[in-house]
């Protein structure tokens, strides 16, 4: 009985180390990772922890051995990073920490390879701890995915106000609708005061194409996903902290409702076809399945992979800061192209367009050359230093967004409705301007619409990004969606803690 257990153990041992850091990493931020995102990791783990098993057993013949150098293995890789921060404090380089990290695992290697005796009693402490490393991780997010259900946007309670489906006149046309959100980008009077940056010339440029620019527009919260919610689904989101408590850190069902807007569906009652195109992943629930889930510089897979052996490397397969960099520029240029292909495909469609820049990581130069920022300090992305970048990622944007815009003015049968909306402005630190300018230049980003056949005035009055696609619906689809007093409330301490409003002169 006692070895079928060691047995049973050693082919577990190897499975569970593996699966650890995942659980573990998934468990800490599932507030905002949705679990469809897990399954694909864990899997991998499984299999390879299997397959390492299956591996050293045909070599040994003994499950206990494979069991532990296949164990050997798996902490070796998955753990080396988290290994490797622990121990920082040592002042050992990369490469000295890599050289002692594989002598001390090949050491205990050829110790468990070269002995004759049994191991099945250190199979059994070594799967028990395996164990309880592992299936407390597992319980905590079986636990939370039970208590925390998923939210439908059809429920009434989350919305202060209805709307109406829309009842255009027979006939109306149906453009299409390009809502493209560059993320932080700055109203251009905030770029003119604090980055001593004229934006005129891009702003010109949108004009002589007939765009109307919001002078005075700013955005309900300090965060994309809140910002870009609240947007398509033309509403502020204060029935979120009535269903899910305003010290909820659930920040899931904001993203659900991106992917699952008002907008859309009240478009779809039209004839329209919902598009939805992320440089990143800020707009999708879980991953985005247009680009390589290891595109994104904060992804769940990311974060999962940097802290693996593989952080040493570059290239396609590496986790190095240039390989992931490297991922993330082609992720945005791949992006855009996707963008710049739709307007031939058949209408009326209804496009939303995310891309990250101009926010960090500052990977691009404003001619579209690779760069690197040089620091690894989160606070520098904020500073002046980070500005410097920030700002050369403006002008990469605006140019890839006059070729965007041209491209739909010259390919739509009809004209189309385009707005290019920053779903917030410029994440400053309050070290440099003082908290108080920090919020106020959080809140302030870009806004400008192209709105054909329009009379009169093409702005929303409230100037609030969050009425931008009420004006457009009352504009188009003969609805009469009263326009939401503008209100802007400063990052909490909860994500729904929507408590003060900040004052923006």
């Amino acid at each position: 009985m006692t070895q079928t257990m060691a047995r049973i153990g050693s082919f577990l041992q190897p499975i569970l180390f593996a699966a650890f850091p995942l659980l573990s990493l998934f468990e800490q931020n599932q507030p905002e990772v949705e679990l469809s995102v897990l399954w694909v990791p864990l899997i991998l783990c499984v299999v390879a922890g299997a397959a390492l098993f299956g591996l050293f057993w045909l070599i040994t013949r003994r499950a206990t051995k494979a069991g532990a150098l296949a164990s050997l293995v798996v902490v070796g890789f998955f753990y080396y990073g988290v290994a490797s921060e622990n121990l920082s404090g040592l002042g050992l380089s990369d490469w000295v920490f890599f050289a002692l990290w594989v002598a001390l695992l090949g050491a205990a290697g050829l110790a468990i390879a070269r002995t004759r005796r049994s191991l099945v009693s250190l199979a059994l402490i070594v799967s028990v701890g395996a164990a309880v490393l592992a299936l407390p991780a597992a319980a905590k997010v079986a636990a939370y995915q039970s208590d925390h259900p998923a939210i439908a946007i059809s429920d009434p309670r989350i919305w202060p106000t209805s709307l109406p489906k829309p009842t255009p006149a027979s006939g109306t046309p149906r453009p299409d609708i390009y809502f493209i959100v560059p993320d932080d980008y700055p109203r251009p009077d905030v770029l003119r005061k604090y980055f001593h940056y004229d934006d005129g010339p891009f702003i010109r440029q949108l004009e002589a194409r007939g765009f109307a620019l919001s002078p005075q527009s700013r955005s309900p919260y300090s965060d994309s996903e809140s910002n870009i919610s609240a947007a398509l689904n033309m509403d502020y989101l204060s029935g979120l902290p009535r269903i899910l408590g305003a010290k909820s850190q659930d920040v899931r069902p904001v993203k659900r409702l991106i992917e699952d807007n008002r907008a859309s569906q009240l478009l779809k009652t039209l004839g329209y076809r919902y598009l939805h195109l992320d440089t990143d992943e800020v707009t999708f629930a879980g991953s985005n399945p247009h680009i390589s889930p290891l595109a994104p510089p904060d992804s769940f897979e990311n974060l999962w992979l940097q802290k693996s052996f593989l952080r040493l490397i570059g290239g396609p397969i590496g986790f190095n800061q240039a390989a992931m960099n490297e991922r993330f520029r082609h992720s945005i240029r791949s992006q855009f192209s996707a963008l710049n292909r739709l307007p031939q495909t058949a209408g009326p469609k209804f496009v939303v367009f995310h891309t990250l820049l101009p926010h960090d990581p500052y990977v691009l130069s404003a001619a579209g050359k690779a760069v690197t920022f040089p620091s690894q300090s989160e606070d520098d992305l904020g500073s002046r230093l980070g500005m410097r970048y920030f700002q050369q990622q403006v002008q990469y944007v605006n140019r890839q967004l006059l070729e965007t815009v041209d491209t739909i003015l010259a390919h739509s049968k009809t004209r189309p409705i385009i707005v290019i909306q920053a779903d917030e402005g410029f994440q400053a630190n309050s070290e440099t301007f003082g908290e108080p300018a920090a919020l106020d230049i959080r809140v302030k980003g870009l806004s400008a619409s192209y709105l054909p056949g329009i009379k009169g005035s093409r702005i929303a009055q409230p100037p609030n990004t969050v009425n931008t696609l009420r004006f457009v619906f009352n504009r188009y689809f003969g609805t009469h969606y009263k326009l939401l007093k503008s209100a802007s409330y400063p990052e909490g301490d909860f994500p729904y803690e929507f408590q003060e409003k900040l004052r923006v002169k």
